[in-house]
């Protein structure tokens, strides 16, 4: 143990406190921000209706247990944010490798890869190459209205923090890219409908159709997950997946789909024909331009009656094994953007509360981030953005929608995958040793036999002491040691294994739920 950190806990040593504390910030992996609940576990037997109790956490340091955040966001807490994007991964591939009560035939669905961005609200700095070597920044002659070059002739590192900024901060269209975040969720919605109208145009079949002549819908169904990315300037973009499955089975069941047009090649046309063809209707922004802290008068703008998809846009069929796009790669692809921040300062992680509050944040932004959060704010003021909470979503740039979203019958859920960890808890020692929970009595745990009722109070969130914070950093200092151990046996293992090898994936076991005496306790 450090000096610093055994130093600051020397006053848990003194008072005994020190080992059940460090057992619990160990069964957290190291929570940066732990939710400290006080309450008793009871359990009934149904038989004779004894009641006898199971925990109570006043025999706990504080009279408190602690419990995980769950925050997704790494700047706010990375062992949540990593058992978080671990669940992510397992919901991905389970769509398009099975697992989870999935079958492992999903993975030969008609499937594909796609990307969809926002359209250009303004010249910016950027690398222009996503693969590769960086190239000139912008190549653009001449100047921009206000007398500033519109190109850049520099080649930036990929931690220039110049990288997503306008070129020119009065050319940018702040107002018209935060409207396009609010409504970028609805676009989404939008394109997979249109895709299904496509199809149904291509086909010759109806869309709905009738119990006679069932219509595409009834016949196929496009089951996808997407997670959203907050590019550099601000704007939202979405990496998805999408496969198409057999509509005429009950819910639950996962069939290829049965008409031997429905092919990969059809579902990429369609697709690709409703990103250049989705609008969705929105409030004009600049009709409400108000003067901002860079632009003394607002520059006389185009209306903006709707939002579209930008021109870049990326489509690739899915493999099973072999190839760049596998299952695991794009699992890999999509977890890695959902604990991501709108920014990596940290300074957007919670909602600003009033004008004071934003403020304060906007000093530790850069100057387009800033101008984002005012532009917001700005919209705010008028009915039309009131109602569409502007405000209430500044810190995220306008974007309201969860940042991973699915449809109902692409795979399993996050509740599902919280459920698998609990009953593992329930099932093997913090040593990973297998156990049979046992119920008050000493008798095998049976909810036929015994009823588990909890009583929960919140009590205070964080840690109690300077030295618990410093325990829990090492702490989780330790987890990300195992997990980096564990991840390097894995990679060994496939490579042992050859190609193909380790397609169906079980459910990750290295962190459970913490529980006491078997029973798992709130998440």
């Amino acid at each position: 143990m450090l000096p610093e950190v055994l130093a600051a806990s020397a006053a848990r040593i003194a008072d005994g406190t020190f080992t059940a504390l460090w057992s619990q910030i160990q069964r957290t992996n190291g929570c940066a921000h732990p939710v400290r609940l006080t309450g008793t576990i009871h359990q009934a037997d149904r038989a004779t209706g004894e009641i006898r109790t199971v925990f109570d956490s006043a025999s706990l340091p504080d009279g408190t247990i602690l419990v995980p955040c769950g925050n997704r966001r790494a700047t706010v807490c990375p062992s949540c944010s990593y058992l978080y994007a671990g669940d992510a991964w397992q919901i991905v591939h389970a769509g398009v490798s099975g697992g989870f009560g999935v079958p492992d035939t999903v993975a030969e669905h008609p499937g594909l890869f796609v990307t969809v961005t926002a359209p250009s609200f303004g010249l910016v700095h950027s690398r222009r190459s996503n693969h590769g070597p960086a190239v000139r920044c912008s190549t653009h002659p001449g100047r921009c209205r206000h007398g500033r070059p519109r190109g850049c002739p520099q080649v930036h590192p990929d931690d220039d923090p110049r990288l997503g900024a306008p070129i020119c901060q009065d050319c940018a269209d702040s107002s018209g890219l935060v409207v396009w975040n609010r409504y970028a969720a609805r676009l989404w919605k939008r394109t997979v409908d249109l895709t299904y109208r496509r199809m149904a145009r291509l086909t010759g079949l109806p869309l709905e159709g009738s119990p006679g002549n069932p219509g595409i819908r009834r016949r196929i169904r496009i089951s996808y997950i997407k997670v959203a990315e907050a590019q550099r300037r601000g704007a939202i973009h979405y990496h998805g997946v999408l496969r198409l499955d057999d509509a005429t089975m009950p819910p639950g069941t996962w069939e290829p789909p049965g008409e031997p047009w429905a092919t990969a090649q059809l579902l990429a046309t369609c697709w690709r024909w409703a990103v250049r063809h989705a609008v969705q209707p929105c409030p004009d922004p600049h009709r409400y331009d108000l003067p901002s802290t860079l632009v003394p008068h607002p520059v006389a703008r185009p209306p903006m009656a709707d939002v579209r998809w930008g021109e870049q846009e990326r489509t690739v069929a899915l493999t099973v094994d072999g190839g760049e796009l596998t299952p695991r790669t794009v699992g890999n692809y999509l977890a890695k953007y959902v604990t991501k921040s709108v920014t990596d300062s940290g300074a957007l992680d919670r909602r600003i509360r009033n004008a004071d509050d934003l403020h304060e944040r906007l000093a530790f932004l850069p100057d387009h981030q800033a101008e984002l959060v005012r532009a917001a704010w700005r919209l705010a003021a008028r009915p039309a953005f009131r109602e569409l909470g502007m405000a209430k979503w500044a810190h995220q740039f306008g974007f309201n929608g969860h940042w991973i979203t699915k449809s109902r019958s692409y795979s399993t859920t996050f509740a599902q995958c919280r459920e698998r960890r609990r009953t593992w808890a329930r099932a093997h020692t913090p040593a990973g040793g297998d156990r049979a929970p046992l119920d008050a009595w000493g008798r095998p745990e049976d909810d036929d036999v015994v009823i588990t009722f909890a009583e929960w109070e919140f009590h205070a969130s964080g840690y109690a002491r300077t030295g618990d914070r410093l325990l829990a950093e090492m702490a989780a200092d330790q987890a990300r040691s195992r997990r980096e151990a564990a991840r390097d046996d894995r990679a060994q293992a496939r490579i042992d294994d050859g190609p193909g090898a380790h397609r169906q994936v079980t459910a990750r076991a290295a962190y459970p739920t913490p529980s006491v005496n078997g029973e798992a306790l709130p998440s």
